[in-house]
């Protein structure tokens, strides 16, 4: 497995990060489930969670902890035993994993924490490991060690304790009630200390947090896009980037521009979070849910006169619910859908976009279901020669485009491009052999594409400036997944921070030259040259 390793903060990190290092297989006894049965003599039941601010995983499936006979750094104190704790409740956010379970009386400390499905895994030793605590388990009470918060510093890690989350009984309540009624007794915190001053890890991941999802171009000129630590990018229109955060540190995952008397952003995102943006302001306020049901809130849509419709997330259900009433509204199901239970465990399962009329969402398999605000009907339209969705892209004019393959193993895809949302298609790039993407069409009717002119060329952004019938590469750069086009002419390219860090670049001239406009590369801290 690969390595991931930890510091703290932007002067201290330097002197404490510490690098990737392989590690063998231990013995290990895995935490029994409290909720299985009667918690055994000696033991108790242990809640932990961990939130992460980077793209490189999906949430931790396992947590490792040393026991030892004695208190002390886990180097001089004799090992008795490894245990596991096992993540609880899956498919409850993207970012945040939920562990439980029974553990007997003794000092703890972490060791490692495991991504099975990205094949990463985290270190937890050295200073660092010693600065976040020792664990004390008591066989009396049950323990709740609050949220642990995982962020990038480059190519390093960092890992520490949060001072905003401290508790897991309002996570357990909602998504784990069975596991929910045995800490409902008096519990302890289980750290054998307050959370460490120098331990700025949180802070550090707050100012700057990685993603930019549903990146959105608003009236105004401004750029918005949901990312994670409960923020909102936003580029202005002289290309600066700041944020905006609201109160909590779920991941926001869209964000919709409005016109209300009291807002002109709305955000959705994990946990339910339906965040506004009140002109003016440089933070984000919480918005009444009503009756919404516990689950993760993908992408909002709507208007004051249209009514709200939110898609809501629970494990392996998405359910589109309706409301005449933002605030405190009274939500109502029109339609639903099921997942495969990993919602989130990396394949994307569902496309869901805004059109002209309405919204639109897609399973990977179609078909394309379409809902129209002054009807309030469904239509349903298939894809592209019943293909295999593999991603989806809406241009500023309208222009669905859509990158298929033919079955599930095939590694040459196809693009089309539709004029009208989704009934019928046209296939772009038909002389390209590989195909990497979606089309993008920027205002002046360029369409940009990732493509390889040969079966094993080099895969390259192609222009088309004859409505995709032939293509140009153009000059080289660095490749980001992700673009998106301003009304101005302006193109975004950017990731999800699949390698820890968010870069965003421009182009003023259709893709032929880039700029960065913004990082979350802290060039102010340098990268150890330690072995790995």
């Amino acid at each position: 497995m690969k390595q991931l390793n930890l510091a703290r903060s932007v002067r201290l990190i330097a002197a404490f990060a510490l690098t990737a290092m392989l590690a063998g297989c231990v013995t290990k006894t895995i935490a029994t489930d409290p909720t299985k049965g009667p918690v055994a003599p000696g033991q108790s039941p242990v809640v932990v969670s961990i939130t992460s601010n980077t793209g490189q995983i999906r949430g931790f499936d396992t947590i490792r902890l040393t026991r030892f006979s004695e208190p002390g750094n886990p180097i001089a104190a004799l090992t008795i035993d490894k245990f596991e704790l096992r993540r609880v409740a899956p498919g409850m956010a993207r970012d945040t994993a939920l562990f439980v379970g029974s553990l007997p009386a003794g000092n703890y400390m972490f060791s490692e924490l495991v991504d099975v499905r990205s094949n990463q895994k985290l270190n937890v030793t050295g200073h660092r490991a010693s600065s976040l605590g020792k664990i004390t388990v008591t066989a009396d009470a049950p323990v709740d060690l609050g949220r642990l918060i995982v962020t990038p510093l480059n190519s390093k890690v960092l890992y520490g304790r949060s001072a905003l989350v401290q508790s897991n009984a309002d996570l357990l309540k909602r998504f784990s009630p069975d596991y929910a009624r045995l800490f409902a007794v008096p519990v302890r915190g289980g750290w054998s200390g307050a959370r460490p001053a120098d331990d700025h890890v949180e802070e550090y991941a707050l100012a700057r947090p990685v993603g930019a999802d549903c990146m959105t171009e608003m009236d105004d000129g401004r750029v918005v896009a949901a990312s994670r630590l409960g923020a909102v990018l936003v580029r202005d229109k002289h290309a600066q980037w700041s944020t905006l955060r609201g109160p909590g540190i779920e991941s926001l995952l869209c964000v919709l521009p409005v016109t209300l008397p009291d807002a002109d952003l709305l955000a959705v995102g994990e946990f339910g979070a339906l965040l506004k943006h009140v002109p003016g302001t440089t933070a984000l306020t919480p918005v009444d849910t009503g009756n919404l049901p516990p689950g993760n809130l993908l992408r909002i849509a709507g208007n004051a006169g249209a009514g709200w419709y939110v898609a809501h997330q629970d494990r392996d259900q998405i359910t589109f619910f309706h409301a005449t009433r933002l605030e405190g509204g009274d939500w109502k199901p029109i339609g639903r859908e099921s997942v495969k239970a990993a919602f989130w465990g990396g394949e994307r399962q569902m496309f869901i976009w805004t059109t002209r009329t309405g919204f639109a969402y897609s399973l990977y398999k179609g078909p394309m279901q379409r809902y129209d605000f002054a009807s309030g009907t469904w239509s349903k339209h298939p894809l592209p020669d019943g293909r295999r969705l593999v991603d989806l892209q809406v241009s500023p004019n309208g222009l669905l485009s859509v990158e298929t393959i033919k079955g599930r193993m095939n590694m040459f895809g196809n693009a089309y491009v539709s004029n009208d949302d989704g009934r019928t298609w046209t296939e772009a790039g038909s002389n390209l052999k590989v195909i990497r993407s979606p089309v993008l069409q920027l205002p002046d009717g360029t369409m940009l594409m990732y493509a390889s002119v040969d079966t094993f060329g080099k895969v390259e952004l192609q222009a088309s400036r004859d409505g995709g019938k032939t293509w140009t590469p153009r000059p080289p750069h660095e490749y980001a997944r992700m673009m998106a086009a301003l009304k101005s002419g302006t193109v975004l390219l950017y990731d999800q921070g699949d390698s820890g860090v968010l870069t965003i670049r421009s182009s003023q001239d259709g893709g032929a030259t880039w700029t960065q406009e913004y990082t979350t590369f802290d060039s102010n801290i340098l990268e150890l040259r330690m072995p790995r």
